[in-house]
């Protein structure tokens, strides 16, 4: 999730990416080993290494629900995320995607949150909102809205590009209510592995994040989905 003071989905590079798209197997799984775990630009380890893994399930109607975890460095060291929703095309080649994403931090009620999402995807570009009433340790209502590219920029090697804008009712980062961050990655696959780098910055200083957290990153991440 995210940690205030201290975009590839299973290595935790595309933030809030949740779609899940039906498969002639309706049950999946995803398992990521991750030198960094990076939530909308923060650190979520402090800089260190994380192991991550989900379940979903998707329904040929576009319905699907899944389950997703990652190792953390504060609340007990582990998130669990649950997260549900419908996705389909209005027209041809204009695909939506709607739905809810649950961060559960088992011991730590008072951080959990409940968030709303909804988005639109047309040629490689995706466009979406995110919103919650009671974000993360009380901070109240925040929104977060991302664009997000992905393009084959030659035969098996992919580039994503990801910009994220998140706003808060309150000042969070010392005097700021807002904050933006970037995501350039590369990803392939090798022998049925997929491995990727992603270069993360954001707008946040380190004084104003409190730690290096919100610092520029180079995260590489290795994973497999079956």
């Amino acid at each position: 999730m995210k940690k205030f003071t201290n975009t590839l989905l299973a290595a935790g590079f595309v933030a809030g990416a949740f779609t899940v798209q039906a498969q002639e197997n309706p049950i999946s799984a995803n398992f990521a080993l991750t030198t960094d775990y990076i939530y909308r630009g923060i650190s979520q380890t402090s800089g260190g290494p994380a192991l991550q893994g989900g379940f979903d399930y998707a329904h040929e109607s576009g319905f699907y629900v899944g389950t997703w975890a990652s190792s953390i460095t504060f609340d007990d060291s582990i998130e669990i995320d649950y997260y549900g929703g419908f996705t389909g095309s209005l027209t041809d080649g204009l695909d939506y995607d709607i739905g809810f994403l649950y961060y559960d931090y088992p011991g730590a009620s008072n951080d959990d949150f409940l968030e709303f999402y909804a988005g639109l995807t047309y040629a490689g570009l995706t466009g979406k909102v995110a919103r919650t009433n009671d974000f993360f340790g009380g901070t109240g209502e925040a929104y977060y809205y991302t664009l997000d590219y992905g393009v084959s920029i030659m035969e098996g090697l992919e580039l994503g590009l990801h910009y994220g804008y998140s706003d808060f009712d309150q000042e969070v980062f010392g005097t700021k209510d807002s904050y933006s961050d970037f995501v350039v990655s590369l990803g392939t696959s090798v022998a049925g592995v997929d491995l990727s780098v992603a270069l993360t910055d954001t707008t946040l200083s380190s004084s104003d994040c409190g730690s290096s957290d919100c610092d520029s990153t180079i995260t590489f991440a290795v994973s497999k989905s079956f």
